[in-house]
Parts: structure tokens; sequence; C-alpha cells
């Protein structure tokens, strides 16, 4: 509990066994509930979560936003957290974020990464992606959304009934941010938080970028 708020973060994973052990070895002691989505995972990510008392959600379909689609809906806290499997987004920052939260009594906040504090956490020509797509989306949408790529989001129970996300893919997170600085029933917030460089495979592939590109265009010319 965080001032008498029930914490659930949410995890997609995918092959995360070793990020998802030490995210889970190092969780805030406030936090009560992990759902950890298993987005067909072949290495030991189950066993992983299951020995650290997480809840596990399976979705077969591929995408990151299809595996947030299905272990969203199981978070049953006042407050949700998303987060990686692969411990980029260390879960020291969840007591940063919901101070943020609290203090400016907002429904949403994201984390900001920028500017990073470890320099080799993000490989450069992905920092230059999440730089021109996070300036288009201000550019394009008028909001003041710093790291648009971020996928460490915190946001009220409730919060998802207000929005529509359709992304299944990478995009997923970055029209969450959107749509909730859109919505004016919605008060936004953002703060910025470490990150570090991931554990395992890298999953996030050039081409995801482009598909982020595209998917902010569409939204852009066809949003309701």
């Amino acid at each position: 509990m965080y001032n008498n708020k029930k914490i659930s973060v949410v995890i997609p994973c995918y092959n995360e066994e070793e990020g998802l052990r030490e995210i889970l070895e190092n969780k805030p002691s406030f936090v009560d509930e992990v759902i950890v989505v298993d987005n067909g995972s072949t290495d030991n990510t189950n066993d992983v979560a299951l020995k650290h008392g997480s809840i596990i959600v399976h979705e077969k379909r591929k995408g990151y936003g299809q595996a947030y689609k299905s272990g969203l809906p199981a978070a049953s806290g006042d407050i949700i957290i998303t987060s990686d499997g692969d411990n980029s987004y260390p879960l020291t920052n969840l007591g940063i974020m919901l101070s943020c939260m609290e203090k400016g009594h907002y429904d949403f906040v994201t984390g900001c990464r920028f500017p990073m504090v470890h320099k080799d956490a993000q490989p450069f020509i992905n920092k230059i992606a999440n730089y021109f797509i996070s300036w288009l989306i201000r550019a394009l949408f008028k909001i003041g959304l710093r790291d648009s790529q971020s996928g460490m989001m915190a946001f009220k129970k409730g919060f998802l009934d207000a929005i529509k996300v359709r992304d299944t893919g990478m995009g997923f997170s970055q029209e969450m941010k959107i749509r909730a600085y859109l919505n004016p029933k919605i008060k936004c917030g953002e703060t910025h938080i470490s990150y570090l460089k991931r554990i395992g495979d890298v999953k996030f592939k050039k081409i995801d970028a482009v598909q982020n590109l595209y998917s902010v265009l569409c939204l852009y010319f066809t949003r309701s």
C-alpha cells in the first residue's frame, strides 16, 4: 500500500527471465500486486514470476500492446503502473511516480527518461528516433509531452475506461499518452525517471520506430 492505496504493477514479458528476476527481487515493499503478462515465452519467465508470487496472464497473440490489453484488466490496484520486463525501468522509480501523482493530483503520470542519467542505457539511433517522434507529437497534437516513448506510466483505476487505445504493437504506450493528454477530463503529469541498460536480448527493432511514426500520423488524421 502507498498512502492507503493499493499498488499494482503490470509487466509484459517475452523471454525476460533475467530482467524479471532482477525486478521482482528488488520491488518496493509498497507494491501489493505484480501482473506478469507472458507473451509466449519459451524460457523460465513463468517460473520466475511464480517464485516471486506474481499473477500470470497468458497472451499468445504477439505484441507489446496486445500483452497490455490482456494484462491491465487483471490489475486490481487503486493505482496501476506499467513497466518493462528487462529492468530498464528500475522499480525504484515507483516512489517518484507516485509522489508526482499525489502532489500534482494527477490521474495519469508518465516517466521521462531524458536527459538520461546513464548515457549508455540506450543506443544512439533509438535516442534520435525517440527525440524525433516526441517532437512530432508535440507539434501535431500541441501537448507538452517530452518522452512519448517511455514505457513507465502510472494511472488511477478506471483511467482506461476514459480512453480507447487501439494499437496492439509498440505504439500502445504513445497512443495511451496522446489520448490521455488530449482528454480534458484527465489531469496529466510527467516526471523524470532513471533508465538502465536492458538485461537480455533487445526486442525493439528499427521497423518498430517506423511503425510508431506511422501510428502517430494515423492517429492524428483519424483520431476520434
